[in-house]
């Protein structure tokens, strides 16, 4: 009978644990976790119950005195004691130990007693020891029982032997003895691949773990920069507009009205771009490219923070418009609107110089003002220096996505440059056309 709730294997420890038990050759083994009833404890009750069974016919089919009988069934039943107890052993070595003693035991059964009984014992040992144990150990076990078996049943026939051997029976007695080494080495590797598969299955489990985390945080990163792109410009020319505002309260009451109608508008735009940026958070945009005429485009947004703000915008396009996907439309737009913004915020500029360079591969969209030419802010703004602006770093994480890149800093001859760079072929079909190409 079975007496431990689920069986245990023995295992090669890792390279690690092996360089730092170097000192003690047999501990590179180590107990492994608990084997299913699928695999451990359907061997350990067939081999529990053919061994009792044998037990019991031990004493019931043996015609020999009452004493050669108990004593049959003492080395018989040490055998049974001892399978059983090197289930609860957690050390090799003992293990080991308590399966030589098994061999003892069914050799002198063998040699010292009529039936060959002790053959029933190195069936069980084979298939056990092919199961619990690495091949450095099982092996040489096995044949340590495979000579104990054909010495004890006269297959070496030049050898003293208290029985002869009969050829046909010690054929099957070896091919059996090899079908079950089979059967335990089999099954181990079964388990093996299970538990590898289960290991695997938790890595793959942390690994989503770890990319849902990351996936929500490059979304709240997303979210943040959308909703800086339209909240930090709106809110930018509302405060020059508030500021001209009130001037004109005391100097030109006249048109006053007509900067609060601009103001009035740029809110209602404010709230139409922070319902289109709802929009994107709930459905993903469309990665076509945009046919519409880009230079325009960006001129009319130029022209509008002129009109706002009093700061002087000339735009100028060079080389030959190509076509743009959706994303790199976006970034294009919302850098602009963010650089534009920087100028009044950071600057303190009256003019701003934007250009587009068309190139046969990339595009350029530079923005060059006349301001402080430093990354400190102007009086009365607020004070983000370069290396906490979430615009710039927005520009950038946009920039990055589509094989981009952005450069700011103050220019030479005065004022502060800020450039974006973006390749005119998608990212994905750039990543193809590099593999083409090598």
């Amino acid at each position: 009978m079975n007496l431990l709730p689920e069986s245990t294997i023995f295992e090669v420890a890792s390279g690690e644990e092996r360089q730092a038990w170097r000192w003690s050759w047999w501990r590179d083994v180590r107990l492994g976790p608990g084997v299913p009833f699928a695999f451990g404890r359907g061997i350990a009750i067939t081999s529990d119950m053919i061994l009792i069974s044998v037990l019991g016919v031990i004493g019931l089919s043996t015609h020999t005195p009452a004493v050669t009988i108990t004593l049959m069934e003492l080395l018989f039943g040490s055998i049974l004691a001892l399978m059983l107890i090197t289930r609860w052993l957690k050390h090799i070595m003992l293990v080991v130990c308590a399966y030589l003693a098994v061999l003892g035991l069914g050799s002198i059964l063998n040699l010292a007693f009529p039936g060959a009984w002790g053959n029933v014992g190195f069936y069980s040992l084979c298939v056990i020891t092919c199961f619990r144990l690495p091949r450095r150990w099982s092996l040489p076990l096995v044949s340590l029982g495979i000579m104990a078996f054909a010495y004890t049943n006269g297959i070496l026939s030049f050898l003293p032997l208290p029985q002869p051997a009969y050829p046909g029976t010690s054929i099957f007695n070896l091919i059996l003895t090899g079908a079950l080494c089979w059967f335990g080495l089999n099954l181990r590797a079964q388990y093996r691949l299970v538990v590898r598969l289960h290991e695997v299955q938790m890595q793959l489990q942390e690994q989503m773990a770890r990319n849902s985390e990351l996936a929500a945080e490059h979304e709240r990163t997303r979210i943040a920069r959308d909703i800086h792109d339209v909240l930090s410009h709106s809110l930018a020319v509302l405060s020059i507009q508030l500021q001209a505002a009130r001037h004109l309260l005391t100097h030109n009451p006249e048109r006053l009205a007509s900067k609060l109608d601009d103001m009035a508008t740029l809110l209602r735009e404010s709230i139409t771009e922070s319902r289109q940026v709802v929009g994107l958070l709930r459905v993903q945009p469309a990665t076509h490219a945009r046919s519409e005429n880009l230079g325009e485009s960006l001129a009319l947004r130029a022209s509008t923070f002129n009109e706002r703000t009093g700061i002087h915008c000339h735009f100028s396009e060079s080389g030959t418009p190509q076509q743009v996907s959706t994303q790199q439309w976006e970034a294009l737009h919302q850098a602009l609107r963010e650089m534009l913004t920087n100028t009044h915020r950071h600057g303190a500029a009256e003019a701003a110089e934007i250009t587009l360079s068309w190139q046969d591969t990339s595009l350029s969209l530079a923005v060059h003002d006349n301001g402080r030419g430093s990354s400190q802010p102007a009086p009365g703004t607020e004070s983000i220096n370069v290396s906490e602006h979430h615009g710039l770093e927005g520009m950038r994480e946009r920039a990055k996505a589509l094989d981009g890149e952005v450069v700011a800093g103050p220019a030479v001859e005065g004022g502060f440059t800020v450039t974006l760079h973006l390749p005119l072929q998608p990212p994905v079909a750039s990543a193809m056309q590099k593999e083409r190409t090598a």
